[in-house]
């Protein structure tokens, strides 16, 4: 084995570690199985990347890498199946619903009320499917 593969193996073990602590063990196998077939590097790339160099990095908790992202996808809009993830994410890594919707109410000022709304009905969803108020 070289050198990177050797690396693109351990951060692919770092991304699954990550991933699960986030969504759950066993959540990156779902992820990865999910995305299988065509294409199915692309998932594998995501775990990778996404978790095993962004989210490993020093410097912020989970808690504000969540908030991040769904700042992130609120102002990029049309991202609701990902928005969704990541709402319930900032749940299980700590966040309440209440500062999620200040979050997406916060964005309004970048994304447009039309985003901002559509983020918010997603976080309703989300919220209603957890149980959560």
């Amino acid at each position: 084995m070289d050198d990177t593969q050797s690396s693109t193996e351990s951060r692919l073990d770092q991304g699954r570690a990550k991933y699960d602590e986030v969504y759950g063990d066993g959540a990156a196998d779902r992820l990865l199985q999910s995305l299988s077939g065509p294409g199915s590097d692309l998932g594998r790339y995501g775990v990778e990347f996404n978790f095993g160099e962004i989210y490993a990095r020093p410097g912020l908790d989970l808690r504000q890498r969540q908030i991040a992202s769904i700042a992130s996808l609120v102002n990029i809009g049309g991202c609701e199946p990902q928005l969704t993830g990541h709402i319930n994410a900032g749940l299980n890594v700590g966040l309440t619903a209440a500062e999620i919707v200040e979050v997406i109410i916060h964005c309004v000022q970048y994304a447009g009320f039309p985003r901002a709304i559509n983020a918010l009905n997603v976080a309703k969803q989300v919220f209603e499917r957890r149980g959560v108020a």
